[in-house]
């Protein structure tokens, strides 16, 4: 079976018979970073290019990010210089993923079914109960695990936790007193109070069992990074609906739909038994991690997971992550074992609903077909104009290659010094690839990396840009500083 490649990504924000077969890192082209259509990057120009950028970190993410936007755009300009209208691609693979997330569309469109009208009564309840701006009163009592506890140690606060709940939730406890006597927060001297707050202002398992609270109850003993807390709900507050009456109604109807259609897939992944099979994860990893490699025979066939009726194969998945790009291969390599089998799952998942909306006899008329295309050779003239790219610009040859390195080689030089935005070609990206062909050596990236500290320890060390945001480690921007009187995104006050 064929899975398409926008399913990876849906919902947001990623093999083989063993890890050695998977090893093809390509490491004898040390002196080049990537090939296109007869062209070359190598190391030289790559550590060149990066290192020209002062706020670019020598990362093999960077490399890789830039290899890959030079094979776009070298594809790009190759196309372009034999037929502006880039008749060498294949329309309809390119418009594929487009045409695929329509059908989805259309089946949960026709699938799922609920009431998003809602008298002003109603719609009061649902403010007070999940409204933006409610705030809960509480008090918790923490229990903090020794440093390098033992099972024992951990079992004993977890006993003792237990008995702590149980006298709190007794008719006539007096919790502030229990607080004082037990917690280990600062908040203890006050009997736990922890005042107002409300959503994202805690850690996310205090705040869900919070939240779950009706005032005057107690909640089970709950487990945070923090330790074990005991929390007494006192009082739950919500501002009037005011001006947001009719913003509310609509996310509410939003939210109503899109809890009817999670529900529809969960129903459809579990009527069709999907299955990710053990070490998936670790395969898809590999495969993120090797942007050249290629999978046939037998590592090609394996199975990475099965469902009813059919099986994603190692090879599918190959495909299914390089026609994501770049930035998916990262994420995946970087991802826990669970988020990378819950991608694997999601992909599986897609497909059945492909095959659900065949099923339903649901497909695109001729014409919308038509107007599928029509708008990718739209973009496609959008991206060429943006980029100067013309077969006139480009002559034939060995100048016309020359031609192709320089125009590339210029559009680079300008996003990696923010001249110019460029972004990665996607689908039309990969639509090349097939047509053209196309590697990323990263047995080389270790080279380029050596390369760019030479380059920069013969440099005077110069102030970024202005404009540029301050970076952190590893060149990662720096988080805004917050407004006075608002606590940064992620703070995890108090409840410690």
């Amino acid at each position: 079976m064929k899975f398409t490649r926008w399913a990876l990504l849906t919902a947001a924000p990623l093999l083989a018979a063993g890890c050695g077969s998977f090893s093809k890192a390509m490491s004898a082209h040390t002196d080049v970073v990537a090939r296109a259509a007869g062209h070359e990057l190598k190391v030289d120009e790559a550590a060149k290019l990066i290192a020209s950028a002062p706020q670019a970190p020598a990362d093999p993410a960077v490399i890789r990010q830039l290899a890959e936007m030079w094979v776009d755009y070298t594809l790009l300009a190759t196309a372009a210089a034999e037929d502006t209208s880039l008749s060498v691609l294949d329309m309809e693979k390119l418009v594929r993923p487009q045409r695929d997330a329509e059908l989805v569309n259309r089946l949960l469109a026709s699938t799922t079914h609920v009431d998003t009208v809602f008298t002003d009564a109603a719609l009061q309840q649902k403010w007070n109960e999940v409204g933006p701006g409610v705030e809960l009163h509480a008090r918790h009592i923490l229990f903090k695990w020794p440093a390098d506890a033992t099972p024992a140690q951990r079992d004993s606060v977890s006993k003792l936790a237990a008995q702590v709940r149980a006298q709190a939730a007794a008719p006539g406890a007096d919790f502030p007193a229990l607080a004082r006597r037990w917690s280990e927060d600062t908040s203890k001297d006050q009997g736990g109070d922890l005042g107002f707050f409300g959503r994202g202002r805690m850690v996310k398992p205090f705040e869900d069992a919070a939240f779950a609270l009706q005032p005057g109850q107690v909640s089970p003993v709950v487990e945070s990074p923090f330790g074990l807390h005991v929390i007494k709900l006192e009082e739950k507050r919500q501002q009037p609906i005011g001006e947001q009456k009719e913003p509310f109604r609509r996310w509410l109807a939003q939210h109503e739909r899109q809890s009817a259609v999670q529900k529809y897939v969960e129903a459809l992944t579990a009527a069709n038994d999907v299955k990710v099979l053990p070490g998936a994860g670790k395969t898809a990893k590999e495969i993120a991690g090797q942007s050249s490699l290629t999978l046939k025979g037998s590592a090609a066939d394996r199975p990475v997971a099965t469902y009813k009726g059919g099986e994603l194969t190692a090879g599918e998945l190959a495909e299914a992550i390089s026609a994501n790009g770049a930035q998916t291969r990262d994420a995946l390599a970087k991802a826990s074992d669970q988020e990378v089998e819950g991608a694997i799952k999601q992909l599986v998942t897609n497909e059945l609903l492909l095959r659900d909306a065949r099923q339903h006899n649901i497909q695109l008329t001729p014409a919308e077909n038509d107007s599928l295309r029509t708008q990718a050779r739209r973009a496609i003239h959008d991206v060429l104009a943006a980029t100067g790219f013309a077969a006139h610009r480009i002559p034939k040859g060995d100048a016309g290659s020359a031609g192709i390195e320089a125009e590339v080689n210029d559009l680079l030089s300008g996003a990696v010094e923010g001249r110019r935005q460029l972004v990665p070609l996607g689908s039309l990206g990969q639509a090349l690839r097939a047509a053209y062909g196309a590697d990323v050596y990263d047995g080389s990236f270790a080279r380029v990396i050596e390369k760019i500290k030479a380059i920069r320890a013969t440099q005077p060390q110069a102030a970024p840009p202005a404009g540029m945001p301050q970076q952190g480690p590893q060149g990662q921007p720096m988080p805004p500083m917050p407004q006075q009187g608002v606590p940064p995104q992620g703070a995890q006050p108090q409840a410690r």
